[in-house]
């Protein structure tokens, strides 16, 4: 090294380094490397060509230079830093926290030092150590969006959308020209039911980054959720332009398609994601929805199935299985497969309503009215619950209880055909066909046209007109 060189201090030999290219720095490299050879206790060169095979990208050289700098020098904190920062590029990360650890000791208040480390706890996976690293580096520089941002991410981790709100918010004000701040801020007001806000988030990272395949696949399901499945489909189309082969918009796409009732081009976009994606449950549970809304409940359960096998306690699998083997007749085995449901959440109120219809088909009409009773106890105000416990008090003969769940359930949906239809063969039956009349009336009216309705209902009259 010259004697210019030999009074550069590590800071200055960078700054001299700023805008050399490539081959500048391995021109570089090859001179520092000489004098090395020359003088291997040259600590000065050695963590200069450190600092450059770091910028290089050759992260083992750096680590061995800068360990060789420490070696000679355990007091350099810079050799530290750069050590711990290619350990952190190896993926070595509990080698970088050691690292930092050490430059921490030897130099304290280094807000940078703390947020390098703590983004290694957070590849560890021990995300309360890295808040507490990001923490402090924002206490040092509160003017740095970096911090803001990897703490914002950490709290959606550990589930606080609402303070990775506030972070990745504050990290916006710092830098706003940062897609990946909006992309998360986004994911954060997903989940927390803010849907629009969510999508405005993704808009924003859109613009900043127009091929943004993450936040056009957010966006995509996004509105997937809200019911905009035209809107959804574009967003999928897109990320698909990006990347034809990418799993999670084919996806979308499928379920979009499948919501809008273009099922053969649903099938066809989810048999692709499950080609590159064969043990994905969402993909698989998707598909077992188009089986289903084609009357492919065979096919529909083989899928659900699958899912249940990957996932044992995905209740939304187990009842959409359970509804398809009833459509198939099959009912203990969907009664089995509402008992799972039920032992996991024994609130489910889908899960007794569908248990109860299932105990009525088989003629188990007190565990059917059993179901319903804890169904009305869960949902006192969802007419479901009395026209299903009506239902199984009609099939067992017991007409009065269930001409007056029927009754509530009208009370409680005025729209309620089906209930209605029930309680005027139920009045029929009990010689009381005038009311039968009134029901077959007002199904007329609800549905004009009725084929069944009108024929009844005139029946009735005549009944009504011979007593």
């Amino acid at each position: 090294m010259t004697d210019e060189q030999e009074e550069l201090d590590p800071g200055e030999f960078r700054r001299m380094m700023a805008g050399v290219d490539r081959e500048g720095m391995l021109r570089m490299v090859a001179s520092l490397s000489r004098d090395i050879e020359a003088n291997p206790q040259d600590a000065r060169s050695l963590s200069a060509r450190g600092w450059l095979y770091g910028e290089l990208g050759d992260f083992r050289r750096a680590v061995e230079d800068n360990g060789r700098v420490i070696e000679l020098d355990p007091g350099d904190v810079s050799a530290y830093l750069n050590r711990a920062h290619a350990h952190s590029e190896l993926e070595e990360y509990r080698a970088a926290i050691e690292d930092y650890d050490a430059a921490i000791r030897l130099a304290p208040g280094d807000a940078a030092a703390h947020y390098c480390r703590g983004a290694c706890y957070a590849e560890l996976g021990n995300l309360g150590g890295a808040v507490s690293d990001f923490d402090v580096a924002i206490l040092l520089d509160p003017h740095d969006p970096a911090p803001y941002y990897n703490r914002g991410l950490t709290y959606g981790e550990l589930g606080n959308h609402l303070q990775a709100v506030e972070d990745l918010s504050r990290a916006i004000e710092l830098e706003p020209g940062l897609p990946e701040a909006h992309y998360f801020r986004g994911i954060a007001y997903r989940d927390l039911g803010e849907t629009e806000q969510a999508i405005l988030d993704f808009d924003a990272a859109l613009e900043l980054e127009e091929n943004y395949g993450l936040a056009l696949y957010a966006r995509g399901i996004s509105k997937l959720n809200l019911e905009r499945f035209e809107e959804s489909l574009i967003d999928f189309d897109c990320a698909l332009g990006l990347n034809p082969d990418d799993a999670g918009p084919l996806r979308g796409r499928g379920v979009a398609l499948g919501s809008l009732g273009r099922h053969d081009e649903a099938m066809e976009a989810l048999d692709r994601s499950l080609e590159l994606e064969p043990d994905s449950a969402d993909t698989l549970a998707a598909r077992g929805v188009n089986h289903a809304s084609l009357e492919e409940y065979e096919l529909a359960i083989e899928d659900y199935t699958k899912v249940i096998s990957l996932e044992p306690d995905d209740v939304r699998t187990l009842y959409s299985r359970g509804t398809s083997l009833m459509r198939l007749g099959r009912h203990e085995e969907a009664i089995r497969d509402f008992d799972a449901i039920i032992e996991l959440d024994p609130n489910s109120a889908g899960a007794y309503l569908a248990r109860g219809f299932a105990h009525a088909e088989v003629g188990d009409y007190r565990n059917a009215i059993r179901d319903c009773d804890r169904l009305v106890e869960l949902s006192p105000e969802d007419p479901a619950a009395y026209h299903a416990r009506g239902y199984a008090y009609a099939a067992m003969g017991a007409r009065h209880p269930a001409v007056e769940d029927f009754g509530k359930a009208v009370a409680l949906n005025p729209e309620d055909i089906y209930s209605r239809r029930n309680r005027a063969t139920l009045y029929r039956e009990m010689g009381q066909p005038e009311k039968a009349v009134l029901d077959y009336e007002e199904v007329i009216r609800l549905c004009p046209g009725d084929s069944w309705a009108i024929q009844e209902r005139q029946r009735a009259v005549e009944e009504a007109e011979g007593r």
